[in-house]
C-alpha cells in the first residue's frame, strides 16, 4: 500500500503555483510569508521558479556536494526528472504576500518506514526579515511531522559551510562526520563523495539530528 505521505507530496508537486499560494504553509510568527510548493510536473513548472533557483544556487556553489555553474535548462531538467520522480523529496519557495520569492528550502532523503526526513537546499535569496529562515524551517519540519508522519528529523551539512552555526542555534546536534573525497566528473564539475576509508580529510559531511524545542515558536 502506498504511504499517504507519498500521495500528498505528489499532489503538491503537480499543483500549479499561485500567489498567494492556495496550498502554501504560513510561516510561524511571520505574517504574510508562506512556503509554496514548487511544481515539478512537466507543463506546470513556473519559469520564475527556474530563474530564481538557478541564480540562487549559483550564489553558493560550494554549499553543495556537486559544484558547477547551473543553467536554467539544467534546473528545469532537475525539477522534471530528479525532483518529480523522487517520492522522497519536495521543495518550497519562500514568498511574501505580494508573491515575491525570497528564498527556498525543502525536505529530502525521506525514509517512510523509519519515519525519517532531512532538511535540504536551504537558501536565502535576498535580505530577509531576521529569523525568517529559521521560522520557515521549523514550520516545514513540523508540517513534515504532523502531515507526513515523519518524526525523526536530520540535516547534513558540509564542514566548511558557515550554516553549521545556523543549525546549531536551531537545536541540531551533530551525530557523525564522514570524510569526503573530491572527484572531477568533468572539467567544470566537481563532486564530493563520502569515503569512510580516508584517515584524514580537509572536508567532511556532518550529519545532525534535530531536537525540537516545543517552546520555540510553539
Amino acid at each position: 500500500m502506498c504511504h499517504p505521505g507519498k500521495t500528498l507530496l505528489k499532489v503538491l508537486k503537480e499543483a500549479p503555483s499561485q500567489s498567494p499560494p492556495h496550498l502554501g504553509l504560513r510561516i510561524l510568527r511571520y505574517e504574510g510569508y508562506f512556503l509554496r510548493p514548487i511544481p515539478t510536473k512537466y507543463g506546470q513548472i513556473n519559469p520564475k521558479d527556474v530563474t530564481h533557483l538557478t541564480e540562487w544556487r549559483n550564489l553558493y556553489p560550494k554549499s553543495f556536494l556537486t559544484e558547477f555553474n547551473s543553467t536554467e535548462l539544467q534546473t528545469s531538467d532537475w525539477l522534471r526528472h530528479k525532483c518529480h520522480q523522487d517520492d522522497s523529496r519536495i521543495s518550497f519557495m519562500i514568498e511574501n504576500a505580494q508573491g515575491d520569492s525570497v528564498g527556498y528550502m525543502g525536505i529530502a532523503y525521506i525514509d517512510w518506514e523509519k519515519s525519517y526526513v532531512e532538511g535540504d537546499s536551504i537558501v536565502s535569496g535576498c535580505i530577509n526579515p531576521r529569523g525568517l529562515m529559521t521560522a520557515g524551517l521549523i514550520t516545514l519540519f513540523r508540517w513534515a511531522k504532523g502531515q507526513l508522519g515523519l518524526q525523526n528529523v536530520g540535516v547534513r551539512v558540509l564542514s566548511d559551510n558557515p550554516a553549521l552555526l545556523f543549525y546549531e542555534k536551531m537545536g541540531f546536534q551533530e551525530v557523525r562526520r564522514v570524510p569526503l573525497k573530491m572527484v572531477n566528473i568533468k572539467e567544470d564539475i566537481i563532486h564530493w563523495i563520502e569515503d569512510e576509508s580516508l584517515t584524514n580529510s580537509n572536508r567532511y559531511l556532518v550529519y545532525h539530528k534535530w531536537i525540537d524545542s516545543q517552546n520555540v515558536y510553539s
